[in-house]
């Protein structure tokens, strides 16, 4: 191995284990608990060699928000590869969601932080990435929405873009709604998101499959 190709894999080694380090912590402690000094000792490097890779403590959080993205657009993609119509395959994406956050549930605390206000404004080079998956996402929804139009499961009156930007900004109130509320009332958060999912695939569905869908011929 060439003498060049051995140092960017030891500067890819590293950079991933001061991420490590960073996403452990973030993982534990709230993001505003968390100091450099703290990475550095985790990651067991000097803060010369933390502050090389990156240089703010913003920059190094979006490299764990980053990740948490990745799985889930991961997520949200496999759920095209089905042969189902474009109004099951919404489902699919929304239960995707909803699994990303039963399953990864401290990726998903962490993504949901960072889409507060607060992070907007920050400039590294991992903020455009975060928010070209954002996009992708939502592409991957209005393409979804489209399809279902085509093959005449999904309404053909409505806007893709709009509703995919709805069921996009709408579904962490669902799966985060007030503690304590759902177990007062006798609701299990499963079945809480699903009634949710039902509403707006209702709101959805082509008017001529709506007899074939309340006789449960289609779920």
């Amino acid at each position: 191995m060439a003498i060049a190709d051995r140092r960017k894999r030891e500067r890819e080694q590293r950079r991933n284990q001061i991420v490590d380090a960073a996403e452990k912590l973030f993982f534990a402690k709230d993001y505003d608990n968390v100091t450099m000094d703290e990475i550095a000792n985790e990651a067991e490097v000097n803060k010369a060699l933390l502050y090389y890779y990156f240089k703010n403590k913003e920059s190094l959080f979006s490299t764990v928000v980053l990740r948490a993205g990745k799985i889930m657009n991961k997520l949200f993609k496999e759920n095209m590869k089905s042969k189902k119509n474009g109004l099951d395959k919404m489902g699919d994406m929304g239960w995707a969601y909803f699994n990303f956050s039963k399953d990864f549930p401290e990726y998903y605390n962490i993504y949901i932080f960072f889409d507060y206000q607060r992070f907007q404004d920050i400039d590294n080079e991992y903020f455009s990435e975060i928010m070209e998956l954002n996009r992708e996402s939502i592409e991957l929804m209005c393409k979804t929405i489209k399809d279902g139009i085509k093959d005449g499961s999904i309404r053909k009156d409505i806007n893709p873009s709009e509703i995919a930007m709805f069921i996009a900004t709408t579904p962490y109130t669902i799966v985060r709604p007030n503690p304590g509320t759902l177990e007062a009332l006798g609701i299990s958060d499963e079945q809480y998101y699903a009634d949710f999912l039902d509403i707006w695939r209702r709101a959805l569905i082509n008017k001529k499959n709506i007899k074939r869908e309340l006789a449960g011929l289609i779920i």
